[in-house]
Formats: C-alpha cells, structure tokens, sequence
C-alpha cells in the first residue's frame, strides 16, 4: 500500500517537473502548501493559468494520459469560475485548471489570474521521499491563506493551521480578503477558530503533514493567534 501511495506523489512530482518554465502557470492548493515547510500529502494538482495556456496545459495533459473528466464531484462544490478536471485513472492522480481566475463558491469572490501571478514566484516544493523535489511558480503564503479563508473546507482549514508555523504578514492576507464578502468571511473565521479546540484534529493534521508534537502546538497557538487579528481586522 505505502508503495503505491509513493508512486501516486512520485508521479505528481514528474508532472511538474515535466512542465517548461517558459508558460504561464500557478500553482495552488495541497501541492503549493508543501512548498512553505511541511510536505503535505495529495495526488491532486491545483493549477491556475491564463487562457492563453489553455491549448498547451490540454496537449500536455493528453500527452502524459490526463483524461478530461466530465463528471461532478467535490470541486464543483469549492470553485466557480471556469475550471477542467484532468484524470490520470491508472495512477489514481488528478490536475485541475483553473482558467482566467480562481473562484470561491462559499463566498462567489474571484482572483483573476493575473492577481495570483502577481502575487507569486517560483519556489521548491518537497514531497516525502529526497528525490521528490521541484521548482515551478507559486502563489505566495498570504495569498495562499486567503484563498483558503475563502473555501474554508476542513482540509483548507488544516492547511491553514500548518501554514501558521510560521506567523504570515497578515495585513497582505487581509489586502488579499479586503473586497470579499465580510460576513462569510467571519464566518469561515469562527469555523476555523472551533475546530482549533477539537481534540481530533490533532491526528488529522499530524496524519497529514507527518508532524511532532511540538509543531503541532505552537502551529496551533500561532493559528489561533492570526485568526482573531484577521477577525478584527476584517
């Protein structure tokens, strides 16, 4: 079992590495989480780009036996916008594009994707085993947590936690949220600051990012201290 799970982040690795430095891409969600410290586990790929990449992410994709999946599934829960979803069935791992902009469903506030880029740059992502490694752009931690403040689905809310290890600048988070809805925005706020006193999230989390004891506490100190700035910030 954990050689297959190996393959699956190995592959997403290869993926990354496959694509050229000269197209216009950004890398979000679980993949870009591990680039600030702790390698997360996850076989999907969030990826936002341009229109103008379109035909080159397809081809690629095609190339490297990405299907296109037509199905509706928990992605269409979290992000609006206009998005494909990419399927590699024999390794079990997944791409989504995320085209033009990132859109959140709970709170309907997009990112256009010039915004992401601009807010970005090219950093090393780690996986689990040494040679899992590789350089692509990445969405920078402030933007990072506000578009996860703006999902705020219990796997965002653990990401959030960790990316807190080290304390954001969090008046460019609240930049980043200043246009959003307020109201959802609190609320999502107030859902991450109960699950901060839940016993069980700490094996969640520790299950997720292979973590001490001692991370998982000052992240959690660190979480619940940047959340109620942000409250009343907002």
């Amino acid at each position: 079992m954990k050689e297959k799970i190996l393959m699956r982040l190995k592959a997403c690795f290869n993926f990354l590495n496959s694509l050229p430095t000269n197209r216009k891409f950004t890398l979000i969600g679980g993949y870009a989480v591990s680039s600030f410290g702790f390698p997360r586990y996850s076989v999907d790929l969030d990826i936002a780009i341009p229109e103008s990449e379109v035909k080159f992410f397809r081809e690629i994709l095609r190339e490297n036996n990405f299907m296109l999946n037509y199905s509706k599934g928990e992605f269409d829960l979290i992000h609006g916008g206009t998005y494909e979803k990419y399927t590699n069935k024999e390794l079990l791992i997944s791409v989504d594009l995320l085209i033009n902009s990132v859109q959140s469903r709970q709170t309907n506030y997009a990112y256009p994707y010039a915004y992401i880029e601009k807010n970005s740059k090219i950093r090393e992502i780690r996986g689990w085993l040494s040679e899992s490694r590789a350089k692509v752009r990445i969405v920078n931690k402030e933007m990072l947590l506000a578009l996860k403040i703006n999902s705020m689905r219990t796997a965002d809310m653990r990401d959030i936690i960790m990316l807190c290890y080290i304390i954001p600048k969090i008046e460019i988070v609240v930049e980043h949220l200043i246009n959003c809805p307020k109201m959802v925005i609190k609320k999502n706020l107030n859902e991450l600051l109960k699950l901060l006193s839940d016993q069980n999230i700490k094996d969640a989390i520790k299950g997720t990012f292979s973590i001490s004891d001692a991370v998982f506490e000052r992240a959690i100190i660190n979480c619940r201290e940047i959340v109620s700035k942000l409250t009343e910030m907002m």
